[in-house]
């Protein structure tokens, strides 16, 4: 069974955006080429797949098809698989895109069966929230940056239970982000 990976940027305080969930709310992310640069070999190496929601797809496609940077260059080639609960959402504006329309749980358990690398979900906060709430993530690759916000959207929010986590490794940069990896250690009553 392939593992399934979320990357995301929180805050300090685990946040992933302003209390509005729009994209001006996402200013708290520090700029750090080298950060950006570790992930892109890291991802190149681990996994195979992108899995993202509707809204991050438009979001994603805007950007990095206009970048020319070792993690646009991935992003670009790489398998990219849509969650949508509009059939008719139109992917074919990122190149190796396909859309997975229906129960977004289901989709994601039956990707996870198929043979392969690692999946990287990138994310809006429904959509990372809906994966961690239905137990199907393996591992958080957490951009910190150096901000404390006091409120906003988080995807631990619809956790049923406590869910203990191990590191893997911890980095520190010079924007003052630190990236965090952990494992799911499953779930604690």
């Amino acid at each position: 069974m392939r593992s399934l990976i979320v990357s995301c940027n929180v805050t300090v305080d685990g946040y992933m955006a302003g209390p509005y969930d729009d994209l001006a709310s996402l200013d708290f992310i520090a700029d750090d080429p080298e950060l950006e640069n570790d992930l892109a070999g890291r991802f190149r190496t681990t996994a195979d797949t992108i899995l993202v929601g509707r809204q991050t797809f438009l979001d994603m496609e805007a950007y990095w098809t206009e970048v020319d940077s070792p993690m646009a260059a991935w992003l670009n080639a790489t398998p990219k698989v849509v969650l949508s609960t509009d059939e008719s959402f139109d992917v074919s504006v990122w190149p190796n895109s396909r859309l997975a329309a229906g129960d977004g749980a289901d989709r994601v358990r039956r990707l996870k069966d198929v043979s392969g690398a690692a999946i990287v979900a990138f994310g809006g906060v429904k959509t990372l929230r809906a994966l961690a709430a239905a137990g199907l993530v393996d591992e958080y690759w957490l951009k910190v940056s150096p901000v404390v916000l006091g409120r906003g959207s988080s995807m631990f929010a619809d956790l049923a239970a406590r869910q203990d986590l191990t590191l893997r490794s911890a980095k520190s940069y010079p924007s003052g982000s630190v990236e965090a990896l952990y494992a799911t250690g499953g779930v604690s009553p």
